[in-house]
């Protein structure tokens, strides 16, 4: 079946639609995604609210970010970290802090170095919004990196990721080149290195302001910088592959003895062929036609959240359920898969397996959809079924255990108590 024909309803679909826009994810999915670069034109200014030139200065002046998270870098080559940082030592606390140097920074950029800020996702809250709907669609870990240049000399050479890659064009030009792979699918610690590309690009241009650039792993692409202020972001897209696979197939086969036991290095020959028939004869056991699907929900299963504490209300001893008006949202990173038998509602989530009364479905289910739901609207979707107050606390326990968040729990009212 073709991606067009799947259904992806509460997935994070919706995510990446409004990224791919105009392109359909769909015709992505079928034709782009991990084979093919693909460059969307866009509307000037529409991905600008995701990360605006003072919500950058504002990063730089809030955060003590520290090398190499935060570094500058120009040709290819990273530039002294003490030319733009500069590290205090506390007395009392023996710790160092990175403290950034403002006038040399801003005079290394006048002079051709890029700036690069990664993990930016966690620093912005449309970037983290935006990194967690991809999660949810890709269900696996999505990562943003920042690249801000002033003039012609690029940041980086000619190289490739180990990750696939949407290039969001903030604000200004910049041109690229894709040169495909001349390694299948390489590997950052590879047993042969891939081959710089020797033939002519399969792709250059030009992304201006709003435009996309998707980019598959292993590809080899570089950038130039066209002497004015340019900013794009780089959304990463860390796929599994069949080495992960094996090593989590590893980890499962603790459980078996014949895998615990020493190698025979001493035994006889036909001892030594017995006990290698052995453990292959528990490996093809373990290696059946569900073993990929088992392997994706496990790591679904075990994927952490990213994280969100309400305070005061999450940390004040005794506090009162959460006010009708306080808004709910899921912060479990995967799909839930509900499981109802028995009377018990059952689903994996963020490492743990939990389990509820059948009835929580009444409130599960509409946050399964991914859209902020009110206390009051969860409390309607259960009317007849369970009291407000019960439903209210239910939302408390979740929220203690950090399967959901609870914005406005407070009420200034003071009718926030059962």
């Amino acid at each position: 079946m073709s991606a067009v024909g799947r259904s992806f309803e509460g997935s994070g679909y919706e995510w990446l639609a409004e990224m791919l826009e105009p392109c359909a994810p769909g015709e992505f999915l079928d034709s782009s995604w991990g084979v093919a670069v693909l460059h969307v034109r866009g509307r000037a200014g529409r991905f600008s609210s995701l990360m605006p030139w003072a919500r950058l200065g504002e990063i730089l002046r809030r955060q003590r970010l520290d090398f190499p998270r935060l570094r500058l870098v120009r040709d290819g080559k990273p530039l002294p970290v003490t030319s733009y940082l500069r590290h205090t030592t506390s007395a009392r606390q023996k710790t160092t802090i990175p403290r950034l140097k403002a006038p040399e920074l801003a005079r290394a950029l006048r002079e051709g170095a890029t700036l690069v800020v990664d993990a930016v996702d966690e620093l912005s809250d449309p970037l983290e919004e935006l990194a967690r709907g991809l999660e949810l669609f890709f269900r696996e870990h999505v990562q943003v990196n920042l690249y801000a240049g002033w003039e012609t000399s690029r940041g980086f050479d000619l190289h490739w990721d180990d990750h696939d890659v949407f290039i969001l064009q903030v604000s200004g030009r910049k041109r690229w080149s894709v040169y495909g792979q001349t390694r299948p699918y390489p590997l950052v610690n590879d047993i042969e290195k891939a081959s710089r590309p020797t033939h002519a690009p399969v792709w250059e241009g030009t992304l201006a302001d709003g435009d996309l650039l998707y980019i598959p792993r292993g590809w080899w692409h570089v950038a130039e910088p066209l002497a004015e202020p340019t900013l794009h972001l780089t959304v990463g897209v860390h796929n599994r592959t069949g080495l992960d696979l094996l090593r989590w197939l590893a980890e499962r086969l603790r459980a078996s003895e014949a895998f615990r036991r020493d190698l025979p290095r001493f035994a006889p020959a036909g001892e030594r062929a017995a006990h290698a028939a052995r453990l292959r004869e528990e490996l093809l056991d373990a290696w059946d036609e569900t073993l990929v699907e088992r392997f994706f929900e496990e790591m679904d299963a075990r994927a952490p959240a990213r994280p969100r504490v309400e305070l005061p209300w999450l940390a004040t001893p005794g506090a009162p359920l959460p006010a009708p008006s306080s808004l709910v949202r899921l912060l479990a990173p995967r799909p839930l898969r509900l499981e109802a038998t028995g009377g018990v509602v059952e689903f994996a989530s963020m490492g743990r397996r939990w389990r509820f009364a059948e009835e929580a479905l009444l409130v599960l289910k509409p946050l399964a959809e991914r859209r902020a739901q009110s206390v009051a609207e969860l409390c309607e979707a259960a009317r007849g079924r369970i009291a407000e107050a019960r439903v209210r606390a239910f939302v408390s326990e979740l929220a203690r255990h950090g399967l959901v968040s609870v914005e406005g729990a407070e009420d200034p009212g003071g009718e926030g108590g059962a």
